[in-house]
């Protein structure tokens, strides 16, 4: 349940900075995007680890 709260509030943090021209707090590029999706399945990994 938390991962799908998790991705439904980045959706829409997302959807948001783009409807109200926001500067998206995520980095622009595909490396820079890899690298957040990299550091979230390390922490959903640690968390069920412990």
């Amino acid at each position: 349940m938390d991962i799908a709260i998790g991705a439904f509030l980045g959706l829409a943090i997302g959807g948001l900075c783009r409807w109200l021209d926001i500067p998206s707090p995520a980095p622009p590029t595909p490396v820079g995007a890899l690298l957040v999706v990299a550091m979230t399945l390390g922490y959903l990994v640690a968390g069920q680890l412990t």
